[in-house]
């Protein structure tokens, strides 16, 4: 913990490449019953950035994460996927953008009683006709796409195991690889690893990594705790009070804003903890 405050302005953005981002957010908001999750949020992502989201409860990680996967309309200003508003796509548009999303939660959201493989097919349900999805229910298919996704993850002998049968960081690297099955071209992990010990949070975050730079993907992870993360990263955004408090290159953060056991937190909460380690002394 080098300071104990946060600076007014949000650090020098990482430099980019040249040419439009990916992904743009201009003065977005976002409002609940009169209060801001977000307050005039402008950001440029490109594609293929390795990004750590961090902030405290309540900074607006979550709010965030469903606009960029098109879940939720900003209350103000504009989202651009490529250069188009998402509000001006048709709904068929709109569909087919959340396809190219990838979606890993820390609640895994798999099915207990399946095996591994037809828990990872469920990522392609949405890209399919409902015969084939029949048809992945009778008998497994795309065996090879699902095995290679799983020797990636280490997972190739659990392939036609019961998934509930598997410890909890395989199932994460099972929701991974569920995400991972239809290439998608962002991949928003939120808190995916907020239940696992420090071991398999890091192989999760590694496996995470690497699944998107083979790929080419964008990946956005996001957690409160920045020690265990960052160095897998290129990228740290941090949120607080819905507002960007730090957006730098991974590399250059030096400890601010960073809690004792290594979680984001708000000038208030170092406040706190620095008057707490006094009064232990």
């Amino acid at each position: 913990m080098n300071q104990l405050a946060l600076s007014e302005q949000p650090e020098t953005k990482p430099e980019t490449e040249q040419g439009k981002p990916l992904f743009s957010l201009k003065d977005v908001s976002r409002s609940w019953g009169g209060n801001d999750a977000l307050k005039g949020i402008t950001l440029d992502i490109r594609a293929g950035e390795v990004i750590l989201l961090a902030g405290p409860s309540g900074s607006g990680k979550s709010t965030l994460l469903r606009i960029l996967t098109g879940a939720l309309k900003p209350t103000s200003g504009r989202f651009e996927v490529g250069g188009v508003d998402l509000s001006s796509m048709s709904p068929s548009e709109l569909r087919k953008y959340k396809r190219t999303c990838g979606i890993v939660e820390q609640g895994n959201l798999l099915v207990p009683q399946l095996d591994v493989h037809r828990n990872v097919l469920a990522g392609r349900l949405a890209h399919w006709p409902w015969h084939r999805i029949l048809l992945s229910a009778l008998w497994p298919i795309e065996r090879e796409r699902v095995a290679t996704l799983l020797a990636d993850l280490g997972l190739s002998d659990r392939q036609w195991e019961t998934t509930a049968n598997l410890s909890g960081g395989q199932q994460q690297r099972v929701a991974v690889a569920r995400a991972m099955i239809s290439a998608p071209m962002i991949i928003i992990a939120d808190e995916p690893t907020a239940s696992l010990d420090s071991q398999n949070a890091i192989q999760v975050t590694q496996m995470m990594v690497n699944a998107a730079k083979r790929t080419g993907a964008t990946l956005i992870l996001c957690t409160h705790w920045i020690s265990l993360a960052l160095p897998y990263m290129e990228r740290l955004i941090g949120l607080r009070d819905g507002a960007i408090a730090i957006d730098c290159h991974a590399r250059d953060y030096d400890g601010k804003h960073e809690g004792k056991g290594g979680e984001f937190v708000d000038e208030d909460s170092l406040i706190s903890l620095f008057e707490g380690s006094l009064e232990r002394q």
